[in-house]
């Protein structure tokens, strides 16, 4: 490969990631590290304005619910919770088959969040989107009857998914 290709692809990497971290607007999601079918869990909502500006009319959306958070000042960040309940198996063959079962892990799509800036263009950007594995008792998978603790390893899959949202939406937003 030629040189000059190598600098500017690895330029456009720099600037990307550098980019990222300017972000305006960024949305996460976290859950329990694992939960059992039936239980009801608190999923934890942030949004934060990395900009140097207000952004406003700030709407958090998803299947479950959409909440208003208002204006959310440069620099800050607000904080929410919501609660959901793990389906059963049982739940899930009403609403489905008699052979349906719930996942494993439990998947939770990302939350949609759409604001304005002060001049009234409006933005979206997604959250991440998480999988809790589902256990049989609180402390033990369902898998080989073991014990595994994952938050280490969400917690590092979340900081990769949040950076790979943060470049996607910098580069979207250099086309919008």
């Amino acid at each position: 490969m030629n040189k000059n290709y190598i600098i500017l692809i690895c330029l456009m990497l720099v600037l990307a990631a550098g980019a990222s971290y300017a972000q305006d607007v960024v949305a996460i999601q976290k859950g329990p590290a694992s939960a059992v079918k039936g239980e009801t869990i608190t999923l934890t909502y942030t949004i934060t304005n990395n900009g140097n500006e207000p952004i406003y009319n700030v709407m958090v959306s998803s299947q479950e619910f959409d909440k208003s958070l208002g204006t959310i000042e440069a620099g800050q960040s607000k904080n929410f919770t919501e609660k959901i309940t793990i389906p059963t198996d049982k739940q899930v063959q009403e609403d489905y088959e008699p052979d349906a079962t719930v996942p494993n892990p439990f998947y939770i799509g990302g939350v949609g969040v759409s604001y304005q800036d002060a001049n009234g263009n409006s933005f979206n950007t997604e959250s991440n989107s998480i999988e809790i594995p589902l256990v049989s008792k609180k402390g033990a998978t369902t898998n080989n009857n073991t014990t595994t603790d994952t938050t280490t390893d969400q917690n590092i899959l979340q900081q990769i998914l949040d950076f790979i949202n943060s470049i996607i939406q910098y580069i979207m937003n250099l086309f919008s």
